[in-house]
């Protein structure tokens, strides 16, 4: 076991509570060592903590002029400076007090240095020793209530150490989880930086492109969907940047030393604690706070459609759209939604395989969800296994997928599922398609027993 020296707090509560016992227990002299390191095999090193009297025979308390006490290398076995008339504490005297203390069977020599005038109680805690605290009487031996009191001291500053270790060994680890945060933060945006450039680049080729090519070109949806997932990618790095500067912030807060005494002003306190959770809300997801408006379900969804068509005609897939008889608004943040079905979709593409039937449907309301509308966004790949439906929207769940080869990290549907509980709605998983209570559309037929999967996302009405 190896300590950390003893805080300077810690120190001055040794010399005040040895000094305190000298006078309660009428001791002529008593002393504080810290055990620098211990084994089964081997004594610990002592370090001098505190002694009482002081080196000053006209001193009999510590005052704050004082020097602080030798370190190890030069203690040795050297004894402290104390007055005239005192026993020296010499570092070899507390060294076999403690093996004395410890020891069931005493050797001559060391019982040779053991007087009944002199105690040393060790100071133990959980198995570990700590320390030893020494006590000397020149004129009698020690009284059994006087030993019981002056066991009580060493029992009290052997907790007292305890506590001093810990914390400062907590200052250690955070000191150090500090060092490490500071380089990743750097790290992070300079990769931030770096990916401007290129992303920049693309979006300014693409534009050139949209010049060069003629209107009737139907390439042009194509590059026009390129810009939009450009400025998309834009706007999600500009959250990550807000959101790495506010946990900057934070982490310089909370590395701040804590205050000895809560804020007297309630006032105070009540802001401070209302601005660290503006902080962690902000911090929540990727778009920070959001911005819940009414909006038409078709204008949120409209350019995501366009874009995942082309997608899926790419990969062989076809997807259908099934909008109501009248148009749907909801009460939502326009780009979570976008995000959320942006998840559903994305899942869709990457685990289903060719010839594949998607559709997203919305305008579905049910009796028992009075004040709610559902969005549905479902296909006709293989379904998702029945064991893997209730950890689905865990982060960093993947169920059956981590055993394929396609690569993913368990977050889009557990993204998915914060937005949607963030906007006052909740989701729900269909799958097969046989379960869903709601007609197939006309585009969606013919489905294979137990597969297809749908996704329906119930939001406020406005």
């Amino acid at each position: 076991m190896m300590l950390m020296p003893a805080s300077a707090e810690f120190a001055a509560l040794c010399r005040s509570q040895i000094s305190f016992m000298a006078e309660v227990v009428g001791a002529d002299s008593t002393a504080v060592y810290l055990a620098e390191s211990w084994s089964t095999q081997a004594l610990p090193k002592l370090v001098p903590i505190a002694i009482y009297p002081s080196a000053s025979p006209s001193t009999p308390e510590w005052s704050s002029s004082e020097k602080a006490l030798p370190e190890v290398s030069a203690v040795k076995t050297e004894p402290l400076s104390v007055p005239s008339g005192m026993p020296s504490f010499e570092a070899q005297d507390a060294f076999l007090d403690l093996d004395s203390a410890l020891s069931d069977h005493r050797r001559v020599n060391k019982a040779e240095k053991a007087t009944p005038q002199r105690i040393a109680i060790p100071m133990m805690h959980e198995g570990g020793v700590f320390g030893v605290v020494v006590g000397w009487k020149a004129d009698r031996p020690w009284r059994a209530q006087e030993r019981d009191r002056f066991e009580e001291c060493a029992r009290s500053l052997t907790l007292a150490c305890v506590l001093d270790q810990r914390g400062q060994w907590l200052k250690a680890q955070m000191s150090s989880l500090d060092h490490v945060q500071t380089q990743q933060s750097d790290r992070f945006h300079e990769l931030l930086h770096q990916l401007r450039s290129p992303l920049t680049a693309l979006k300014t080729f693409g534009k050139l492109l949209l010049k060069r090519l003629p209107q009737e070109d139907n390439n042009q949806s194509l590059v026009h969907n390129m810009l939009r997932e450009s400025d998309r990618m834009q706007e999600l790095l500009g959250y990550f940047d807000d959101t790495l500067q506010a946990a900057d912030e934070t982490r310089e807060e909370t590395s701040s030393p804590l205050p000895l005494l809560a804020p007297a002003d309630e006032a105070s306190e009540t802001v401070d604690a209302q601005v660290a959770t503006d902080k962690a809300d902000s911090l929540s997801h990727f778009g920070g706070i959001l911005n819940i408006q009414s909006y038409a379900v078709a204008d949120v969804i409209s350019p995501l459609i366009e874009l995942t068509q082309t997608l899926a005609e790419a990969d062989d897939m076809t997807l259908h759209v099934v909008p109501p008889e009248q148009e749907i608004y909801v009460q939502v943040d326009a780009k979570a939604l976008t995000e959320i079905l942006n998840n559903f979709l994305d899942n869709t593409l990457k685990y289903s395989s060719a010839k594949t039937r998607m559709w997203i449907q919305w305008g579905l309301s049910q009796p028992d969800k009075p004040g709610l509308s559902g969005i549905l966004v479902g296909d006709t790949g293989p379904g998702i296994p029945e064991a893997d439906q209730a950890h689905i929207f865990e982060r960093h769940y993947r169920g059956i997928q981590a055993a394929g080869d396609l690569e993913g990290s368990g977050l889009g549907l557990a993204i998915a599922f914060d937005l949607i509980r963030e906007m006052q709605g909740y989701v729900e998983l269909y799958s097969p398609l046989s379960t869903l209570p709601w007609p197939l559309p006309q585009p969606i037929q013919d489905v294979p027993d137990m597969a297809g999967t749908a996704f329906v996302t119930w939001l406020p009405k406005d």
